[in-house]
Formats: C-alpha cells, structure tokens, sequence
C-alpha cells in the first residue's frame, strides 16, 4: 500500500470516529456473515428501527436485564411475622409424620 492510500484510509477513519463511528472485526459463520453487515448497515443509520435493533440485541445478550437471585428473595414478602406461625407448626407436625419419614424408592 502506498502512502496515499495510507493517508486516504487515515483521513476516512478520522472523519468516521468524528462522526461517533468505530471500526471493529469479528468473526462469524459463514451464513451469519451477510447477516452482521445487514446488522450494521442498520446500526449506521441510526433511526428508529436502529434503536428498536439496538435495544433487542441488548435485551437478547445482556443478562444483567434478569434479576439475581438475591434480589428475588429481598423481592419475596416477608414470612417472619406472628400470622404465619401457625402454619409453621403445622409444617413441623407434618415432617415429623411417620408417613414423611419413609424411604422412597425413587428410579432416576
């Protein structure tokens, strides 16, 4: 490659990371390939069916969308109070059942 076309190539990626571009590689399969640049073509655009694109592909691969486990159980209602004694008790009575106490003969 010569130096203008060092230059060219130099001057064009200047003025795409000033127009809020990135160049970036990847390596896909070979039947995803015109699907990515079909991706990115879209993503170019930057309109509105870019950002609907944008958002579901966050949504398909970001897990941080799903809650942790801990914030499902601080998500529970509490089951501490007075008015759930009873059902408690009655828990304890049923695991102390002769019935509950048998072995099962369970095939994985």
């Amino acid at each position: 490659m010569n130096n203008a076309q060092k230059k060219a190539i130099k001057n064009h990626r200047t003025r795409m990371r000033k127009r809020g571009m990135k160049r970036i590689e990847v390596v896909v399969r070979d039947q995803d390939a015109e699907l990515v640049r079909d991706i990115a073509a879209s993503l170019r655009r930057d309109d509105i069916s870019a950002r609907k694109l944008r958002t579901a592909m966050r949504d398909a691969v970001d897990p941080g969308n799903e809650p942790s486990i801990a914030e499902v159980l601080r998500s529970l209602p509490d089951i501490s109070g007075p008015e759930f004694d009873e059902a408690f008790d009655e828990i304890e009575r049923l695991r102390e059942h002769p019935i509950m106490k048998q072995v099962r003969d369970v095939k994985l």
